[in-house]
Order: C-alpha cells, then structure tokens, then sequence
C-alpha cells in the first residue's frame, strides 16, 4: 500500500475543494477535531496509480484547501458504466468483453490483458503494475466546508457539513447532514439524511433522496431523474421544482410557497 498524507497548517474549519475523479472519498466531520487530515492512498506500490498519488496538486490560502487528484493513467475516464444490482461493469478506451461457451474473451487498445483486485493475471499467474482505485480519507473540523468534484467516485460522508457543493456524473453519494447543498448529478446518485439550508439541485438521469429537508429556499431541476424528499414543519419559503420527463415526490411541504413547472414530467407535492 502507498499513502500520501497531505498537511493541512490551517486551525479551525476549512473550505476544501477536491478533484478525484475515480475512487473512493472517505469524509468525517468531528467536532472536536482543530485541524483538518488528508490522506490519499492506493494499494499498489508503484505504477500509475502511485503515480497519481504523487503528482497530486495541493494548495492551502488561508482556510481554503484545493486538492487535484490527476486521472490514473489507463483508468476509465472517458468511460460507460453499467449499474445493476449493486454491480458495477464499466468500458473504456475502445475495450470489448464476449462471453463464449463459457470462455471470456477480453480485447482493447491494451492488448486483452486481465486485471483481478488490481494485478495483472497471465498464463503463468499475477504480474506487472496495473491501476488500482485510489481513496481518499479526509477528517474536517466543524462547520467545514466540501466541494467534490468527480465522475464516478463513490463518495460517503459523516457528521454535518456546513456547506456541500456536489458535481458527478455517475457516482454516488451519501450524506448524513448538511447545511447548505449545491448538486449537479448527472446518471448519479445522491442520497442525503438531513439538509437544513438552502438547496439547490439539477438532476439529469439520476436519482436524488433527501430524507428531512427543514431550509428556507430550495429549487429542483430535473431532467429524467427521479426525486423523492420529504420536508418538515420547520421548512419555510418557497419550493421551486421544474421536472422535463423527470419524476418528483415531495411530502410534508403544502405548506411552502410552491411553484412548478412540468414537460411531460410527474410532480407530485403533500
């Protein structure tokens, strides 16, 4: 396993921007925590991987801390991603699989070659570098603040944020309480417990959950997504939702002043 544990000299709450576009993103939010902790890490020891590790730029201006992870080379940017069951099957870089009497033929710009959990499999067993996913750890103070952006890490968070701004294209999700929350989902999925600040989201063929919404402005904006949101008494202002073949069911929130606009979409709103 290689690690790469990034410095954070700031004291106090931090505003991190991060880039990762593959991968895991590992958040906790502890209140009693002064000082924020980064740690990237992979569990090759060499290769691209590592060498994304390595490469990774990072800036800290006073509270605000700017980490880009580079894509692994050989990873699957520019990728297609089919989910089924909890499964995940992705293609990328003009590769092809055929499943023939029981053989599995794998074929590509990369010569065919086989990965299992992230080594190379040959005729004569496992061998050489190959890309392997690369994690992030990262431990906020209080009333921190996180912009991720990324296409399709997974990414999980614990304890409350301050503020979430959250663009993905086929990742996924899951908070359990933010303040303010800014997303752009795009064939993704987002799934928060509590937000209890402005929300503004625009959802493309995705899927969006937040279980207790209680803020005072939120607007939604769908396009072949589906939203399911349940608002409490101590929500107030106005609701916005705009739906274009997208599917909407809101409850708890007749109310808010609500306002809708539906193409050839479902809203419904209790």
């Amino acid at each position: 396993m290689t690690e790469r544990t990034i410095p954070v000299d700031a004291i106090g709450p931090v505003a991190l921007d991060l880039t990762m576009n593959t991968g895991s993103v590992r958040v906790v939010v502890d209140p009693a925590l002064k000082q924020a902790r980064v740690v990237l890490k992979t569990e090759a020891t060499s290769g691209p991987s590592v060498d994304a590790l390595r490469d990774t730029a990072v800036s800290l201006r006073g509270q605000n801390l700017t980490v880009r992870v580079p894509d692994v080379a050989g990873g699957t940017g520019g990728s297609t991603t089919i989910r089924m069951g909890g499964n995940t099957l992705t293609f990328s870089g003009g590769s092809g699989v055929q499943i023939v009497g029981g053989n599995v033929h794998v074929t590509g710009h990369g010569g065919g070659k086989v990965f299992i959990n992230g080594r190379e499999v040959t005729a004569t067993g496992p061998a050489g570098d190959a890309v392997t996913p690369i994690t992030a750890v990262v431990n906020l103070p209080a009333k921190s603040v996180l912009l991720i952006r990324t296409h399709s890490a997974d990414t999980v968070i614990k304890g409350e944020l301050a503020r979430l701004e959250y663009d993905g294209t086929s990742g996924s999700l899951a908070a359990e309480r933010v303040g303010d929350l800014d997303a752009t989902i795009t064939s993704g999925s987002v799934i928060v417990g509590e937000v209890t600040g402005p929300l503004d989201v625009n959802l493309t063929s995705g899927n969006l959950g937040i279980g207790a919404y209680s803020g005072h402005d939120a607007r939604l904006n769908l396009t072949s997504g589906n939203v399911r949101m349940a608002a409490t008494a101590q929500a107030t202002g106005r609701l916005t939702v705009s739906a274009t073949s997208g599917c909407a069911r809101i409850t708890g929130a007749s109310h808010l002043n609500v306002r809708r606009r539906v193409t050839s979409g479902y809203v419904q709103i209790s």
